[in-house]
């Protein structure tokens, strides 16, 4: 993993070498075994194509070599040997953005490296997909069709998230914690979309931070719904993996 390391260590190492005083790392220390195998398997794709260093869709093809990843694309209702097969076409098309290392590739790895380290864990095959929505590869599972934030609602809720339900009555609208939704995120939504005061939307996200879990607010079904809607276009403009939606009372 020479090139990832090559990348990464002079700025992933010194962060933390000025947070802890501590020796720096490998850059292999901050990932968990599936990321490491992962990013193996896309710098063997990069040298058996006799590229000059790593690409983002390197990346993505290793991530879609993963079973968890692959999982997630086919409970989305994606194919993923039609989207490994766009990957490798892509990779295939002469190409000289491999001659240096890109600023796509280096901000990738250290997003999903510093989000990990600031939840005080290894960095993850779903942290590396997180970020890969924010890279160049996005655009080619964008032209496929594939809803890549749905990949990551399942990577990160273990399902999709739920269709708006019918019915009358009043709902709990629920927000969930997750490791890559921005408090400001949430904040925007809670205070722009369900009229919140700031002092009460930073309690609701600081209690579904705590707790895994908040009620942001008891609505009947159809403002809920419109409410819901909003929030979750905002969240997904910004490619956050934001999980609101009503629950029963």
């Amino acid at each position: 993993m020479e090139a990832v390391i090559a990348i990464l260590v002079g700025a992933a190492g010194v962060a933390w070498w000025k947070r802890t005083r501590t020796p720096r790392p490998d850059f292999e220390d901050y990932l968990d075994d599936d990321a490491r195998v992962v990013l193996h398997v896309a710098e063997h794709e990069q040298r058996s194509r006799g590229h000059a260093t790593l690409g983002s869709l390197h990346v993505l093809y290793g991530l879609l070599q993963d079973e968890t990843i692959a999982g997630a694309v086919r409970a989305v209702g994606g194919d993923v040997a039609a989207l490994e097969d766009r990957v490798l076409a892509a990779l295939d098309v002469p190409s000289d953005h491999q001659a240096v290392i890109t600023a796509d590739v280096r901000t990738l790895l250290l997003r999903a490296a510093e989000g990990a380290y600031q939840q005080e864990r290894e960095t993850t095959v779903t942290d590396l997909w997180a970020y890969l929505l924010r890279s160049e590869a996005a655009a080619l599972l964008a032209d496929g069709g594939l809803d890549a934030l749905g990949v990551l609602h399942v990577l990160v809720h273990a399902t999709a998230l739920p269709a708006l339900a019918d019915g009358a009555g009043e709902v709990h609208v629920v927000i969930r914690n997750d490791d890559y939704t921005t408090r400001e995120l949430v904040i925007e939504v809670l205070v722009g979309v369900f009229a919140l005061t700031e002092e009460s939307a930073q309690e609701k996200t600081l209690a579904a931070h705590t707790g895994g879990k908040a009620i942001v607010a008891r609505l009947p079904m159809s403002m809920a719904n419109e409410r819901i809607r909003a929030a979750r276009e905002l969240a997904r403009a910004q490619r956050f993996p934001l999980w609101i939606a009503a629950e029963p009372v």
